[in-house]
């Protein structure tokens, strides 16, 4: 009976690993998209695109928080960090549009291009 217990509680486990797998996020996206649509916000200030770039740069700034990431290019996080601030005072409507694209140059200068993130 514990033999047909413990495999039973097995096939359940084995069952469930296809299912986590499934939930786990989509593919982060990368810098250069980022970029691009934090380029089109700051132009466009349509809230739908803006929305986008948000997720996109929160998506780029959990990627760079990995310790390898961050002694791989230290400036990069804090550049992100301070586009995430500008973005969502410009958002707002309480910055300028020159203001965040600036911003969003001096991050594509500290951050690297895509590409596969240190360590993998």
């Amino acid at each position: 009976m514990g033999s047909l217990i413990q495999r039973g509680a097995a096939l359940l486990l084995a069952l469930q690993l296809p299912v986590a797998s499934a939930l786990e996020p989509p593919n982060q996206p990368g810098a250069s998209l980022a970029f691009q649509l934090l380029s089109r916000c700051a132009n466009e200030r349509q809230p739908s695109i803006c929305l986008e770039a948000e997720g996109a740069l929160k998506a780029l700034i959990q990627r760079e928080e990995a310790p390898d990431q961050r002694l791989a290019h230290p400036r990069c996080l804090g550049a992100l960090s301070h586009v995430e601030t500008v973005l969502a005072v410009f958002r707002w409507e309480l910055e300028t549009n020159d203001n965040l694209q600036r911003v969003i140059e001096v991050a594509q200068q500290q951050c690297p291009p895509d590409s596969a993130p240190v360590g993998q």
